[in-house]
């Protein structure tokens, strides 16, 4: 076995507690000494002294996992392209502090990068898409309805009998999927939603609703989303963000989503099928379940239109998307649009040797008549190598790393100086 490294995050965590390495070891119940080799990279973490460091300062068991210094190594070189990424290696993982302090001077300088989905995203991916106190109330009120069946029903009379609104099936067509009316107390359903859409829609209000103080201190805890955040409107987008969470989970409520998924080796078309989801948003529930004692498979979700821009992502680890740029065109999110309504696969290796199986499919969104061109994407779901083998897709698949795909995060900053479908010359290549 590999040995781990992890000076820089030790570190970092005692000057966060505001620990001396006197007082650090003495929590610890280790040397000083020790704990000095530790944080220089003298000695490696121990399965031991990882265990006294998760129970000593609350930790969350990825602290250490290395996939937030992957991450940063990754948004780096998105901002210093001729930088060797052995540095940016070294940099992420010794001084994290001076990490995090390159990749906010796009802020602090106003450029471009003050963008508010941006922040939403970092803010989300720091709380690893999970966030327990929404996600149990939802199930909580999904729990409510004897049946799944019954779940539209119940919802639209909390609606009635709770929150005094009426809710009206089969309103108008044009405009958003809902509405919410304070003046009139009414909740106006958009026609040709089917139940789970419905059930959605409302679950968002609800949460909207009764939900501010638990999303209101969510908002608060994070830098880029507070009321005197850098970037004002990124609380108003998150704030979206958690009632679309909300709503999920109570579409797709935790226990029931979990079992159906470990039941089926996260079949996603089935597990749509039994809650009567789209591809895109069962995926993207999929990508979310990391409770304490009971978390799925660690999954990374994406959307991609056939330019390769991004418009959606999401992960509970990490994976070096392009910070810039298109992504890669030898990236099965590619191919998914060769095939349409068909699940395709791909074992993928990046640069660093990092292993992963990828399943993607196109979606496409409603039909808006004749003439009139359907929204097309490919959406995206995949997971470390490690975890390949819970999921039906790596069934008939060599998963070793020699014979999987060589990808990159994009041709601006990858490495691979002969690959055949580079667009353009790596900026890191001298």
């Amino acid at each position: 076995m590999a040995k781990h490294f992890a000076g820089g995050r030790i570190r970092t965590l005692r000057q966060q507690q505001g620990l001396t390495q006197v007082d650090m070891a003495r929590q610890m119940g280790i040397s000083t000494s020790y704990l000095n080799q530790l944080e220089n990279d003298q000695r490696p973490l121990t399965v031991s002294v990882l265990v006294q460091l998760l129970r000593t300062f609350n930790l969350d068991p990825t602290y250490f996992s290395g996939d937030d210094e992957r991450r940063t190594v990754s948004e780096l070189a998105g901002l210093l392209p001729r930088v060797p990424a052995d540095v940016l290696t070294d940099v992420a993982t010794r001084h994290p502090a001076l990490a995090d302090a390159i990749l906010a001077l796009p802020d602090t300088l106003g450029a471009a990068a003050r963008n508010p989905y941006v922040a939403v995203r970092n803010f989300f991916q720091d709380n690893r898409n999970y966030f327990h106190d929404l996600d149990v109330n939802a199930e909580e009120l999904a729990g409510k309805a004897r049946a799944r069946q019954l779940r539209l029903t119940h919802l639209a009379a909390v609606f009635d009998r709770e929150l005094g609104y009426a809710v009206r099936f089969n309103q108008p067509s044009e405009g958003p999927r809902s509405v919410l009316d304070p003046v009139n107390r009414e909740v106006r359903l958009r026609t040709g939603l089917n139940e789970a859409q419905q059930c959605f829609e409302l679950a968002y209000h609800y949460a909207s609703l009764t939900q501010a103080p638990l999303i209101d201190a969510h908002l608060d805890a994070h830098p880029g989303t507070r009321q005197s955040g850098p970037i004002p409107s990124a609380r108003s987008v998150a704030r979206h963000g958690l009632c679309q969470y909300f709503a999920a989970a109570a579409t797709m409520p935790y226990a029931e989503v979990l079992e159906a998924a470990e039941s089926t080796r996260y079949d996603i078309e089935v597990v749509a099928a039994r809650f009567g989801t789209s591809f895109e948003s069962t995926c993207q529930r999929l990508g979310t379940l990391q409770r304490p004692g009971a978390g799925a498979v660690p999954f990374f979700f994406i959307r991609t239109d056939r330019a390769g821009n991004i418009s959606k992502r999401q992960s509970t680890t990490s994976f070096p998307f392009a910070v810039s740029g298109g992504t890669c065109p030898l990236w099965v999110v590619h191919r998914a649009f060769d095939t349409p309504n068909r699940v395709t696969r791909q074992v993928s290796v990046m640069p660093d040797g990092s292993a992963y199986l990828w399943v993607a499919r196109m979606v496409q969104g409603p039909t808006a008549g004749f003439g009139t061109p359907r929204q097309e994407n490919a959406v995206a779901l995949g997971c470390d190598i490690s975890h390949a083998g819970r999921l039906v897709y790596a069934d008939g698949l060599d998963l070793s790393p020699a014979s999987a795909t060589p990808i990159g995060p994009g041709c601006e900053t990858c490495p691979r100086t002969r690959c055949p479908q580079r667009a353009f010359p790596a900026y890191c290549a001298e």
